[in-house]
């Protein structure tokens, strides 16, 4: 999340004492005094004692102006001054709002003591309410606080609320979800790309260099060791592909009852994480109904926000507000509940979305939107499916009996568009699909041309029947909009591994030849089709390297060598119909 200021700050020397919920010593600090905050200053590398000892570094940023002042805390392990995430431009943007800023580097990462642990949440719940404890004893801080952070910083943002210190009044969490294993697994599929590499790099002070990491190594569990790079948390992330303690002591599942303060949850309609985090908001919500403070905010973008500087999402311009916008939103929203400012209406909206297509920013009281019609389309063809000059249609007619579509899915030429870049900014990268379309490996099903403009906004599903000569495989389905010049523009996907068809919790097998429903999830959109364009879905059976490859070997994941081709059967008839259901919004 980036602003585009940029200004040097002055530099001193202070001493400040901690007052923790632990016995803390004096410290001292660079750059400032604690008797007299002076205006502008920067307090570089402020070192934070907590609990047991270990000591946090942070930089804090103060406003050009005599404090004390309510304070934002984000808390990161990706390098505090390190451009990639513009900390000091962050700190830049609050501070000229009128808050103070601080950014701590979170144990164990970049200059702060201890031992990094990705996602421990004793350490996190711990060291965040001991940096909000000394936070509030700052003289520059008037005891309000707020916590902002997107990904690994909006879970340590997450575990400030959970916390539960009295002076964190509100939270801003965004692209991240307190359920660390939905965010690594998605129905059974590793997120190879994003998670996967992830776990591998940041097992370092720093950053480990990945480039040698092969992500088509098999067995999958010895990827990083190959690669020179050997990781722990990678070696347990495989061995543990389903829930478990392992997960539980690395989520914060328990947010969902005890968040009880005002939350602006982000992310954007192609974050890698969006849909554990609607099922958070959601989640939360049940819980804290009475207090109505908890919120919703998705705009156009991917983790990385690349439509901020593109314009675009794939081929469908979005303008060019979208960062402004995220930025504005935040703002709006700690103005609100940490200033007790008001927007001129007196409320944060409960759901703020914007709208693809369109191009609009839109407020709405629930989700899905109380007005949506859930439609389905269903898949039909003769039984040639295959590729884009096959016969596949999309309709709303319910299937009579139809031959059933046939495809070989072979994991040594898997569908691999999400090779040859980082998923994190899928938004930009993704390019036109009608290569990939080419594939005989790929069916595709497509409706007319629509006589009018048609909004998708909501969660989507699919429905599959389907059979594979395999003991376990994947699928994958993708919804596509086709405009006038043929431009196969990505809307949303999803996949699911065949034997976890039923649970996470209880993976198992599936029977070569016999037909199994699959509820694929494709998270969710806000997109409006245009007059003369198509809808498109397309059925395969990989997207590597985004999520790992399905050996079709039913082997222990991460511990297969091999591959086999497994020839996959889609069905849609009268007793079978495979369809897609679409939240449609009426004009």
């Amino acid at each position: 999340m980036k602003n585009e200021s940029d200004r040097s700050r002055p530099s001193g020397s202070i001493t400040v004492k901690h007052n923790n919920v632990a016995e803390m010593p004096t410290e001292t600090i660079p750059s400032g005094t604690p008797d007299r905050c002076v205006p502008g200053q920067v307090i570089h590398d402020a070192l934070i004692s907590m609990r047991d000892g270990i000591k946090l570094a942070a930089d804090i940023y103060l406003p050009d102006e005599v404090g004390p002042f309510p304070v934002i805390l984000t808390r990161i392990p990706y390098g505090k001054k390190e451009p990639y995430c513009d900390m000091p431009l962050v700190g830049e943007f609050w501070t000229k709002k009128g808050y103070a800023f601080v950014v701590q580097d979170v144990r164990g990462k970049w200059g702060s003591e201890g031992v990094f642990e990705p996602n421990n949440k004793r350490n996190e719940i711990a060291d965040g309410y001991d940096t909000l404890e000394w936070v509030t004893q700052q003289p520059w801080s008037n005891h309000r606080t707020g916590m902002w952070g997107e990904s690994y910083y909006g879970f340590t943002t997450y575990a400030g609320a959970v916390s539960q210190h009295p002076n964190l009044i509100c939270i801003a969490p965004g692209d991240i979800s307190l359920n660390r294993y939905q965010c690594t697994f998605r129905n059974g599929a590793l997120q190879l790309n994003t998670l996967g590499m992830w776990s591998i790099y940041m097992m370092a002070r720093e950053y480990q260099d990945i480039e040698n990491i092969d992500p088509w190594h098999l067995p999958l569990a010895e990827m990083g060791e190959a690669g020179g790079i050997p990781s722990s948390y990678f070696d347990q992330v495989i061995a543990n592909p389903v829930p478990g303690p392992f997960w539980e002591e690395r989520s914060l599942l328990e947010g969902y009852e005890s968040i009880r303060i005002p939350v602006l949850h982000w992310s954007g309609w192609y974050d890698s994480y969006l849909g554990p985090m609607i099922r958070d908001w959601s989640e939360i919500g049940k819980h804290n109904m009475e207090t109505g403070h908890n919120h919703l905010f998705i705009g156009p973008w991917d983790h990385e926000g690349t439509a901020d500087e593109i314009h675009r999402v794939g081929g469908l311009e979005v303008g060019g507000d979208t960062a402004k916008h995220r930025w504005d939103t935040c703002q709006a929203f700690f103005d609100h509940y940490l200033m007790g400012l008001t927007d001129g209406s007196g409320r944060i909206p409960k759901v703020h979305i914007f709208v693809m297509g369109e191009n609009v920013w839109r407020d709405e009281q629930a989700w899905p939107l109380a007005r949506t019609r859930f439609t389905e389309f269903y898949l039909h063809s003769n039984g040639k499916a295959n590729a884009l000059n096959g016969d596949g249609i999309l309709n709303k007619s319910i299937p009579g009996e139809e031959q059933a579509d046939t495809y070989v899915y072979d994991p040594e030429n898997p569908v691999d568009d999400t090779l040859y870049f980082d998923c994190y900014s899928i938004a930009g990268e993704m390019g036109d699909r009608s290569g990939i379309e080419e594939r005989r490996d790929v069916l595709v099903y497509s409706t007319d041309k629509f006589d009018s403009d048609m909004e998708i906004t909501g969660p989507l599903k699919a429905k599959l029947f389907a059979a594979s000569s395999a003991v376990d495989t994947d699928f994958t389905v993708t919804l596509v909009d086709v405009s006038e010049n043929e431009y196969a523009n990505l809307i949303q996907d999803g996949i699911i591994r065949a034997s976890y068809r039923g649970s996470d919790l209880k993976p198992s097998p599936i029977t070569p030849g016999k037909v199994y429903e699959y509820t694929v999830d494709l998270w969710a959109t806000s997109y409006v089709v245009k007059k003369g364009h198509r809808l498109r879905v397309e059925v395969s059976s990989s997207c590597f390297n985004r999520y790992d490859r399905n050996t079709n070997t039913g082997e222990p994941f991460g511990k297969a060598s091999k591959t086999i081709p497994a020839k996959q059967t889609i069905f849609h008839s009268k007793a079978y119909p495979s369809h897609i259901i679409l939240p449609l919004i009426p004009k």
